[in-house]
């Protein structure tokens, strides 16, 4: 009868489990809400993308070869922070468009709006704030 308690048990547990997973995105079937951010241009004008998504997932890109790849996930509560940063700064409503030859960008999209931030001339330097959140985005594609 124990045997049996356990087993009911066990697949109670596994049940609820599976009801709590967080959906598996592709990179052409985004979620509502993800950023996307990188680098490019200098002597082969490639640009490199990085897409984050709210459940941690990670996706790269290149001009080069546009078919996105998918990275090691990171941590959801991160990648939950990230987000929540890039909404917090306003990133929505920011206009900031200042590339150099070698630019960095990031791209939010959420609510059906997205805003593209770029720069790299050293004559319109970026909020610290956002340099900052870009640092930690590159970061989590550090070890990847």
């Amino acid at each position: 009868m124990r045997i049996l308690y356990f087993a009911l048990a066990l697949i109670s547990v596994s049940a609820l489990s599976n009801q709590c997973k967080h959906p598996k995105y592709t990179a052409d079937n985004l979620p509502d809400e993800h950023l996307r951010f990188g680098n490019g241009g200098g002597f082969t004008g490639v640009e490199t993308t990085f897409t984050l998504l709210e459940n941690g997932q990670l996706f790269k890109s290149t001009s080069a070869m546009p078919q996105a790849v998918a990275l090691k996930n990171c941590n959801r509560k991160t990648a939950d922070n990230l987000l929540d940063t890039a909404e917090d700064l306003g990133l929505l409503k920011l206009d900031f468009d200042h590339p150099g030859n070698i630019y960095k960008f990031i791209e939010f999209t959420d609510d059906g709006q997205t805003r593209r931030i770029t720069w790299g001339d050293p004559a319109h330097p970026v909020d610290e704030k956002i340099k900052g959140l870009y640092e930690q985005l590159v970061q989590l594609t550090s070890n990847q």
